[in-house]
């Protein structure tokens, strides 16, 4: 029952014949609604900069972690050889992610990320080049590897030279005119080249200007051909400790000063990082590696590590899941490789708890090795099996059907 008063909170009633005014708008919905308005705009101007940002290419690579392989599924050796174990040696690898304007900023702000300069993954090489030096350094660690592990377990293998490899031709000299990539020089003038230091001394026999011809095979084929290039003139470029050597067509206006021995013009080729070609001598049976498309150097220490393990009867790894990374030559040399930052973290999630890097880039992998991974530091696969060994692992002697002498030392 009202009591003639309107309730607490009710709405006086309309006059009769009157209809209740609409209300009027606060300052803060206004404000509001020009708030909403903006940051439609805002992110409409966001999506139409994002648009062509998605398609403009930037000069930066993303190197990111990769993945751990087991390098047993990589290797073939005749049935009777191989041997399981609880253990097992993971490769692993990085990724790199040609950049976009979008992505860069993306990739720069993770931690596990290295953004680089393209000049600095390429080098001097173009696209398709610097993926062709990445087979040369692939099948060069499948071939040192091999040699290394089977010398490791007793067998009498050698690496013997037999060639020259162009990696690079440099631009504007001889090679760039008439080599490519992977090709390998055997001769010169019809007199065979095997090491680099061959190659060096039979050019030294002649006077920049001078034509020679040479003897050339795929380092993928037998295929033989050759080709004639007149040597071109080595100039210094910059002083002190920077100064660097470029090689120059005889005569060409430059100002670059010639770099000189015995007092006379060097002849020059002009290729860049020349490697050694070697032939396997001894093989006692046929060994098959496969990189799975991966291409770079950096698996040769895996591989070694990673065939001793399938050959041997005694389990090197002492059942720990190990990885490795790290160049390797035909002498047992563990080298410098790129990544190891994503490496370590790529190693770490696929479970390894030993991680083998080449020495000087300890702390580096360390910092991004997680709590779980332990991560040593190696210069020659001799000293990744004392590690290992200290770790509970252990190589058998060979049998007898192997025919290879008895190991007593360590490199």
């Amino acid at each position: 029952m009202s009591d003639g008063h309107d309730a607490p909170g009710a709405a006086a009633a309309p006059l009769p014949g009157r209809e209740p005014a609409p209300p009027r708008h606060a300052p803060g919905r206004r404000l509001l609604r020009r708030a909403v308005l903006y940051a439609i705009a805002l992110v409409v101007l966001c999506l139409v900069a994002a648009i062509p940002a998605a398609f403009v290419s930037v000069p930066y690579y993303a190197v990111t972690p990769g993945s751990g392989v087991d390098v047993e599924s990589l290797i073939g050796v005749p049935k009777g050889l191989a041997h399981a174990h609880l253990g097992s040696v993971l490769l692993t690898d990085v990724e790199l992610v040609p950049l976009r304007a979008l992505s860069y900023l993306y990739y720069k702000l993770d931690p596990e990320v290295d953004v680089v300069p393209t000049a600095e993954v390429l080098g001097g090489a173009s696209g398709s080049q610097y993926e062709r030096q990445g087979e040369i350094d692939m099948a060069n660690a499948r071939q040192a590897a091999v040699v290394v592990a089977l010398d490791e377990l007793g067998y009498k293998v050698r690496a013997v030279p037999n060639g020259v490899i162009v990696y690079q031709p440099e631009r504007g000299s001889p090679a760039a005119r008439g080599l490519a990539v992977g090709d390998v020089i055997d001769s010169l003038d019809g007199r065979p080249v095997r090491t680099l230091l061959g190659l060096e001394s039979a050019l030294g026999g002649h006077r920049p200007g001078a034509v020679v011809r040479l003897g050339l095979r795929g380092m993928f084929s037998t295929v033989q051909r050759s080709v004639q290039l007149r040597l071109g003139e080595l100039r210094v470029k910059g002083t002190g400790p920077g100064a660097t050597e470029v090689c120059a067509a005889p005569g060409s206006d430059t100002l670059l000063p010639p770099f000189e021995e015995n007092g006379a013009p060097a002849p020059c080729l002009g290729i860049v990082g020349a490697e050694q070609s070697y032939s396997t001598r001894g093989l006692p049976f046929e060994v098959s590696l496969s990189s799975d498309g991966i291409v770079g150097p950096s698996a040769g220490l895996a591989f070694a590590l990673g065939l001793i393990e399938k050959l041997d009867r005694s389990d090197l790894t002492a059942g720990l899941k190990v990885a490795a990374t790290g160049t390797i030559s035909v002498d047992g040399q563990v080298g410098p490789v790129g990544g190891v930052a994503q490496k370590a973290v790529a190693v770490s999630r696929a479970g390894a708890s030993v991680f083998f890097v080449p020495s000087g880039q300890l702390g580096q992998a360390r910092r991004h090795a997680g709590p779980h991974l332990t991560v040593l530091a190696v210069s020659t696969i001799g000293q990744a099996i004392a590690d290992l060994e200290q770790l509970g692992g252990r190589i058998a002697p060979p049998s007898v059907d192997h025919g290879g002498p008895r190991l007593t030392t360590r490199a």
